[in-house]
C-alpha cells in the first residue's frame, strides 16, 4: 500500500517556498503566508500544490533530524526514521493481519494414525469326509474283484460275502456286523424302486433268513463274494436266480 507522508505528519510552522520575497534576509515565509499563497489570496507569490507537497515532506524531514540530534546520537541520514516509523506501524499493531513470507509454508497437518491392520480371515474347517460316499464305495469294493471266495474267510487268501461287505465299509468309518443276518437288521429299509449305490441287497440261500448280502452298483448290479463263482464278481440283480431269492435292502451310508 503507497503512503502518503502529508497524511502522517504536521505541517511546519514555517517553510521555505522558492521563489517567494526574502523577509529578514531568509528564504522562509509564515505558514500563513503559505496559505494565503496556496488559496491564491495576497500577493505573495502562488505556490502550486506539487511544490508545496515537496517543501512540506522536507521540512517534516529537517524537523525529525532537529529533534533526533539533542539525543547525543547521529542522526539518521535522509530523515530515514520517520519512514521506518511508518513501515514498522502495521507490523506492531497488527501483526497476526500480516501474510506469511513469500516461499513459507503453513506446517503441515499431523499425519492421521494409521489404521489398524484386520484381522486375518479364520481359515474355513475343512470338511470331514462324506461318512460312506456312495460313489467312493463301489470304487472300494471293486479292489477286492477277483478275491476267492471261502466261506468264514476274512483275509486275500479268502473271503465270505459278509466279511467282505464289512471290510468295504470300514475303510469308509461305517462299522457293521459280521454276518448278514445282523447286517440285516441295522439301517433304513430301502423299497426295490429307491435303490442306489451303496446299499445292502439281501437273499436267503442256504436258509430261509438273510443268509447272503451284497453291494449294489446301480443299474441292477451288485458286487459281492460268489459261492457259486468262487471271488468276488459282478452280478446281475434281475437273474433268476437272485430274482427268485431277493429279500429287501438297507441303507447303511
Amino acid at each position: 500500500m503507497a503512503i502518503d507522508p502529508l497524511q502522517a505528519f504536521s505541517p511546519a510552522v514555517a517553510l521555505f517556498v522558492p521563489g517567494a520575497q526574502k523577509k529578514n534576509g531568509t528564504g522562509t515565509v509564515s505558514f500563513d503566508t503559505l496559505l494565503s499563497s496556496l488559496g491564491g489570496t495576497g500577493s505573495s507569490p502562488k505556490v502550486t500544490g506539487e511544490q508545496a507537497n515537496a517543501e512540506l515532506f522536507s521540512i517534516e524531514m529537517m524537523l525529525n533530524s532537529l529533534s533526533l540530534a539533542g539525543d547525543g546520537e547521529a542522526s539518521p541520514a535522509g530523515g530515514l526514521t520517520a519512514f521506518e516509523a511508518i513501515l514498522a506501524a502495521p507490523a506492531q499493531c497488527c501483526p497476526a493481519s500480516r501474510a506469511p513470507a513469500s516461499g513459507l509454508q503453513s506446517a503441515p497437518a499431523a499425519p492421521a494414525a494409521p489404521a489398524a491392520p484386520a484381522a486375518p480371515a479364520a481359515p474355513a474347517a475343512a470338511a470331514p469326509p462324506a461318512s460312506g460316499d456312495t460313489d467312493t464305495i463301489g470304487s472300494t469294493a471293486a479292489q477286492y474283484l477277483g478275491t476267492p471266495y471261502r466261506f468264514g474267510g476274512e483275509g486275500g487268501d479268502g473271503i465270505d460275502c459278509s466279511s467282505f461287505v464289512q471290510q468295504v465299509f470300514r475303510e469308509h468309518q461305517v462299522s457293521l456286523p459280521r454276518t448278514a443276518r445282523e447286517q440285516s437288521m441295522v439301517g433304513s429299509d430301502v423299497a426295490p424302486g429307491d435303490l442306489r449305490k451303496g446299499d445292502l441287497v439281501f437273499f436267503h440261500t442256504y436258509a430261509s433268513y438273510p443268509s447272503h448280502v451284497g453291494i449294489y452298483l446301480g443299474d441292477g448290479k451288485m458286487i459281492h463274494a460268489s459261492s457259486g463263482k468262487g471271488e468276488v464278481t459282478v452280478s446281475d440283480l434281475n437273474s433268476d436266480y437272485y430274482r427268485s431269492r431277493y429279500l429287501g435292502a438297507k441303507r447303511v451310508a
